[in-house]
């Protein structure tokens, strides 16, 4: 079934909006189609819930992402130099360095530091990416590497603040974070964006800090 023919039959349904998942895969007759594709062609899959109108964490969750499909940046793939958009004494760049795969096919990882002011601040920790300023550009959060016996590699929240020069480190772990906008005290993006993917929605004021290094 080509993406025009299914775009056909999901635009002939009245009421779509309404409907349950369920309903939308049967009544525009493309269930039997969705199952064959899900675990054979995950883009066709992709494309039958997009033309149905399923939001993009519902069609996450069913049926994960593929690599071609995550926006840019991503933990995979992001530039190695992040600036708070300032200028004059408030210019700081978030710069990284050494970065790795974890393993085959996994996300990067590497080391990074932070240029500000003609001074170059090293972060002592393993650092993933993409990190998001927030709108003065006075902190930013970063994804951190962790690995542990029993939880095995894993990630928790940073925050570099520039005006007390800290990094706190976060008590909660993730599997892979996948940060979008850091507004006031709130962070948002995903965890684990491939696979069963969750929403993430993390306010730093009231989250437990596991550590914080004061940076020099």
């Amino acid at each position: 079934m080509t993406k025009e023919e299914i775009y056909e039959k999901a635009n002939s349904v009245v009421g779509i909006e309404g409907m349950t998942g369920n309903e939308r895969l049967y009544i525009s007759g493309l269930m039997d189609e969705f199952d064959k594709t899900k675990k054979s062609d995950k883009h066709k899959a992709r494309t039958i819930l997009k033309a149905l109108k399923f939001d993009e964490l519902s069609i996450g969750r069913l049926v994960g992402y593929s690599m071609d499909s995550l926006r840019y940046p991503n933990a995979w793939d992001f530039p190695n130099e992040n600036p708070n958009g300032q200028e004059n004494e408030n210019k700081a760049m978030l710069e990284y360095f050494n970065l790795n795969e974890i393993g085959m096919g996994a996300p990067l990882s590497g080391k990074c530091k932070v240029k500000l002011n003609n001074k170059e601040i090293l972060l002592p920790e393993n650092c993933g990416g993409p990190a998001i300023w927030n709108r003065n550009g006075q902190k930013i959060a970063i994804p951190i590497w962790e690995k542990s016996f029993l939880s095995g590699t894993f990630q928790r929240i940073g925050i570099v603040d520039l005006k007390k020069q800290t990094l706190n480190k976060y008590k909660k772990k993730y599997r892979i974070l996948d940060l979008r906008s850091f507004s006031g005290n709130n962070i948002i993006g995903y965890d684990s964006p491939i696979h069963r993917m969750k929403k993430l929605e993390f306010d730093y004021i009231n989250e437990p800090i596991k550590e914080i290094i004061k940076l020099k």
